[in-house]
């Protein structure tokens, strides 16, 4: 079991999928109309987690894990990265880098600054850099490269900047969001906020790299040791270690996921981990089966389509007179917060409809 493909890992890679699409989705639709939403399906507007904090790091996580199964045999054949094998992985990583800047160009208002950085962006440079550390170093060194970022990140985002005083409280007022103004001026997300700052900042890849090696490690010990009782019994012990080591050092360096922070690392890193085992065990060991799986596995096989696809979406299905219409209806009755669900989850199953189709057909676009 081992080395075979785990139901878990696509699984729990659609569920990320989903999970972006729904807060997307709800963010979308309350501040384009202003309809109340639930906080937790909402991004912490600066400190804090929230649920819809979670879906990203998790996605990123679930990149690492997915290295050892498509590059592990690169690793046990010559025991390093050849040009060909090098030269791929910036393609792919080059690709979705142009996707997630082409996806901001179809929607950009030509009068303001481009966004240069985003989702896909931050996706495509974090898989190779964990990419090119996974096939070039063993798992001792990656572990060396994991302390060594979110160490020397805690401090670099303490230097002194020069527009404003630090504070890892506020917004922007941190090393990593001054040097997003300094590099990119007003190309960032942010850019008309009090101090501006990028949310997928160039910085702020070097500690989503660092999650991607976590995820790699785990997939690394997975494919090694298979999914036995113990190693499983592993993961969820150093889930819940690295969950309580990030909230426990919150009070000393805040969890953010704008500056994705060192403490957000490695609570999101311990909270997808425990989730992992527990879907590894109901999945993969257990066999258990229900009608989420194969949902959540069609998201999950083509991740990239279904996230380009849930893009051109929104903004059709939730802000029109229809849907704000059915969600007065719905809103008349129950309360306005569980009302708005109803047209976002109309934004998911739309996304589902043609990764499913691809599934059923075997179709797999891989990026």
């Amino acid at each position: 079991m081992g080395k075979q493909r785990l139901l878990s890992l696509d699984v729990f890679r659609g569920l990320a999928v989903i999970g972006m699409i729904f807060v997307n989705s709800v963010a979308v639709f309350h501040y384009g109309t202003t309809i109340p939403a639930y906080g937790i399906f909402l991004h912490a507007p600066w400190a804090g987690l929230t649920v819809a904090d979670l879906v990203f790091p998790f996605f990123i996580f679930m990149v690492g894990v997915s290295l050892p199964f498509a590059l592990g045999h690169v690793k046990s054949d010559d025991g390093g990265s050849t040009r060909s094998l090098v030269a791929k992985l910036f393609k792919r990583a080059a690709l979705l880098f142009l996707i997630g800047l082409a996806l901001t160009l179809s929607f950009a208002d030509w009068s303001e600054p481009i966004r240069l950085l985003g989702v896909l962006q931050r996706i495509g440079l974090t898989f190779l850099g964990a990419a090119i550390f996974f096939i070039g170093y063993g798992w001792r060194a990656q572990i060396a490269v994991i302390l060594v970022i979110l160490v020397g990140y805690h401090f670099l985002q303490m230097i002194p900047i020069p527009d404003a005083p630090v504070d890892l409280l506020a917004p922007g007022q941190n090393y990593s969001s001054w040097f997003d103004r300094f590099i990119l001026g007003s190309h960032v997300y942010a850019r008309n906020a009090e101090i501006p700052f990028e949310p997928e900042g160039l910085l702020g890849t070097l500690p989503s790299i660092a999650q991607a090696l976590m995820g790699a490690l785990t997939g690394s010990l997975i494919r090694a040791k298979g999914c036995t009782g113990r190693t499983l019994c592993q993961m969820c012990a150093v889930g819940l270690f690295l969950t309580l080591l990030g909230f426990g050092l919150a009070p000393f360096h805040p969890i953010v996921k704008a500056t994705w922070s060192s403490t957000f690392v490695l609570a999101t890193s311990g909270l997808a981990l425990l989730v992992f085992t527990a879907l590894i065990w109901c999945l993969d060991v257990k066999g258990w089966r229900g009608p989420l799986t194969s949902f959540a596995q069609a998201f999950g096989i083509n991740a990239i389509t279904a996230y380009v696809v849930h893009t051109y979406l929104m903004g059709p299905l939730l802000l029109n007179g229809i849907t704000e219409s059915l969600q007065d209806s719905l809103a008349a009755t129950l309360p306005a917060e569980f009302a708005m669900l109803v047209p976002v989850m109309i934004v998911v199953l739309a996304s589902w409809l043609p990764v499913a189709i691809m599934k059923r057909k075997g179709i797999i676009l891989k990026v």
